[in-house]
Parts: C-alpha cells; structure tokens; sequence
C-alpha cells in the first residue's frame, strides 16, 4: 500500500513538472511573438522612412533665378579660400609689427652685416611698414576679388539658367515644327491617294518629318545636358528634378549709355588697377630697402631696380586693359541688340512666309517643298531669337557691372613677399 501511494506522489510530481514546462513554453512562445511582431514593426518603420527619403530626393524641385544663384554662390569654394587668405593676411601684419619692433631695438647701436643673425633686409623693410602695409592692400584687393567674385558667379549661373530656357524653348519650336510636318505629310498622302501629288512629294514631306523628329530628340538631349551643368553649379544632384520658374526672357531695350563714364567708374573701381597700383606702392618700399643695403654694383641692387620700373610700366597699362575691357562688353552690346532687333524683324517675315506659302499650296500654287522649307525657316527663325535674347541680356548684364568684372590677377609680382617665419 506504501509502495503504491509513493509512486502515486511521484507521478502526480512528474505531471506538475510537465505542466510547468508546458506553461513556460507557451508563454515563451508568445513572447517569441510579440517580439518577432516588434522587430517587422521597427522594420516597416525603417522601409516607410527610407521610401519617404527617396521620395523626398526624388521631388520635383522649383527653381528661381535668384535660388539659384544664392545656391551657387554657397556651394563655390573660392569664397571660403578667399575668407581664409585674408585672416592669414592678418596674421602677416601682425608679423610685420613684430619686425618694426625688432627693428628700432636694434637700431639702438650700429647697423653692421653680420653682427646678428637677423636679415638686416627684412628688418628695414618692417622698419618702413612693408609687411603691414603689404597685408593692409592685399586685404583690399581679396575683398575687391570677393565682390567681383560674387558678381561673376551670379553672371555665370545666369547664363547657365538661360542656356536651360532656351533648350526648354528649343524642344517646343521643335515639337511645333514636327506637328506641322505630320499634318504636311497628311495632307500630301490625301492628295497621292487621289492622283494630285507625286510620289517624291510623299518622299519629300516624310523626310522633314524624320528631321523634325531628330531635331526635336537632339533639343531634348541638349536640354538633358544644360540642366546637368546647372545642377553641378549649384551643387544639387544630377537625379534631381527641376522646374525653372523664370522662363520669361524679356528685352527691355538699352536707353543712352555713357561709355565714357562707365570707362572713368571702371578706372577707380576695378580690381586689374588697384592691384597695379598696389604693387607700385609696395615695390617702392621694397626697392627702397635693397638698394638701402646693397650697393649699386651688386645684382640685388640691380634686380630691384628692375622690379621698380616693372610696376611702373604695369600701371598705365592696366588703366588702358581696363578700358579696352570696358569699351568691348560696351560694343558687344550694341552687336547683341542690333542682331535682336534685326531677329525680330526675320520672325516676322519668316511668319509671313509660312503663311503665304501653305495658303498658295492649298490652292494649287506652291508646292509641297515650298511649305516645308517656310516652316523649317521659320522655326529656325525662332529659335535663333530666342538665343539672341539671351545672348543679349547676358552681355547687357556683363556691361552693367563692368566697373566690377575683370580678370583675375595672375600674380602679386615680387613685392607681395611673405615675412619671414
């Protein structure tokens, strides 16, 4: 009977032992569940983010002129440089300071060469304010570069946003020319059909379809390619969609324009004169200073002096550069507004022209060819005063800040020395 009751307590054991792990296993498995659930929810989340990124970097963007040039502008590097190079000119002037400094301790007992081992050069340069001088002017031209700068990049993406509009204004020229030369070719099969036009004509009006059809694939792909060019200048992706809101070029006519001023403005204003006379000013001090200390059979004596008369023949010839400057943007004005105005009066004629001759075809009277050539002209025509417009207006914006736009100098000449270190 003992026995019997003890094994009874044992099997009632091992089914509670069951039933625990039973139990355990169950609520494991819901746990298992729920976690599984929570990791395809933080899934999902991550794909609806990721597909809300792409559809983000995939919107169409709308882009004005002003956008565009101020996104230009903030993705230009020259700027940064340009900031950077005028705080080292700070610290060049502090340097020269220093060396003034030195300079008048020393000059407490006599000047011999070799007594030291400082550049007794250098120390009369700084004596003279070279260093400081020099960081002084040279700070000047960087921020007369970094307006002119700003300007040019505001013409360049001009420009760029206008080469976009006229390829947009291209592809609809086109399109327009290849309608008309889809209902010639209607037009001209009706009449093969009844015996009233040849077969050349057919062959005749099919070909200018199959031109309008390749102008119009290559205005497409040269739009496809003015728009890369405006993306990269304004540092956006070249999968980016844009839309331009600008799109209407306007003439708005040149009135009196006084060369001679703007010459005399450009004369005190550019960047090309005031670095010639800059490096005029420095080379005096720097010229002074060498021929100071060396005597004048020595080459030093004679480098500088060289150097000296270098910057003086530079001035005038900047000053006559930047009236030549001037006086060309002046003319190629007047040539992009003469060639506007006479694009003009051709549209009109060639309007004209298309007209006449679909109307003498349809009589009887002009053929086939002759319509086709009159659209083919006229869409040309088109397309030609487009271009000039904004060939116009770039050269009208060139002329307006040609007391600002020039070329960059090249170099400093010799007197933009560096202190030594």
């Amino acid at each position: 009977m003992k026995r019997k009751t003890s094994l009874l307590i044992v099997m009632m054991l091992v089914l509670s032992t069951l039933t625990n792990v039973s139990a355990d296993i169950i609520e494991g498995g819901v746990v298992l569940e729920d976690a599984t659930d929570e990791e395809e929810t933080v899934e999902g989340d991550a794909q609806t983010d990721e597909t809300i990124e792409e559809t983000e970097e995939n919107e169409v963007l709308e882009l004005s002129m002003n956008d565009a040039i101020k996104m230009a502008i903030e993705a230009n590097i020259e700027m940064w440089e340009i900031d950077k190079s005028i705080g080292e000119l700070q610290d060049l002037k502090g340097q020269g300071n220093d060396f003034k400094e030195l300079y008048e301790e020393l000059n407490e007992g006599p000047l011999l060469p070799g007594s030291s081992g400082y550049d007794y050069v250098t120390l009369i340069l700084s004596k003279n304010n070279f260093f400081s001088k020099n960081a002084e002017l040279r700070t000047e031209e960087l921020q007369k570069g970094k307006e002119q700068l700003l300007k040019g990049i505001e013409i360049d993406t001009v420009s760029t946003y206008y080469k976009v509009l006229v390829a947009e204004k291209t592809i609809e020229i086109n399109q327009s020319k290849l309608n008309k030369a889809n209902e010639q070719l209607r037009v001209v099969n009706l009449k093969f059909n009844n015996g009233s036009a040849t077969k050349a004509e057919v062959l005749n009006a099919e070909m200018a379809v199959q031109q309008a059809k390749t102008d119009l694939d290559s205005a497409i792909d040269d739009l496809n390619i003015a728009k890369l060019d405006l993306l990269n200048k304004i540092d956006l992706p070249f999968t980016q969609e844009i839309v331009l809101t600008d799109i209407e070029l306007s003439y708005i006519p040149t009135t009196e324009l006084d060369l001679d001023k703007s010459i005399e403005t450009a004369k005190v204003e550019r960047l090309e004169i005031i670095t010639a006379e800059n490096n005029l000013e420095l080379q005096k001090i720097e010229t002074h200073a060498y021929k100071s200390y060396y005597t004048s059979n020595l080459w030093q004596n004679k480098v500088y002096t060289k150097k000296l008369e270098d910057a003086e023949i530079n001035v005038p010839r900047a000053y006559k550069d930047v009236e030549l400057d001037v006086r060309k943007s002046y003319l190629n004005l007047v040539k992009a507004e003469r060639s506007l105005v006479n694009m003009d009066k051709t549209v009109e004629l060639a309007k004209e022209a298309a007209r006449i001759n679909k109307l003498l075809y349809d009589n009887g009277m002009a053929t086939n060819l002759d319509v086709l050539e009159a659209n083919t002209g006229l869409a040309q025509a088109e397309i030609g005063h487009y271009q000039l417009l904004a060939v116009y207006n770039i050269n009208k914006l060139m002329f307006d800040n040609s007391n600002i736009l020039g070329s960059m100098p090249q170099s400093s000449g010799g007197s933009a020395e560096e202190a030594p270190r």
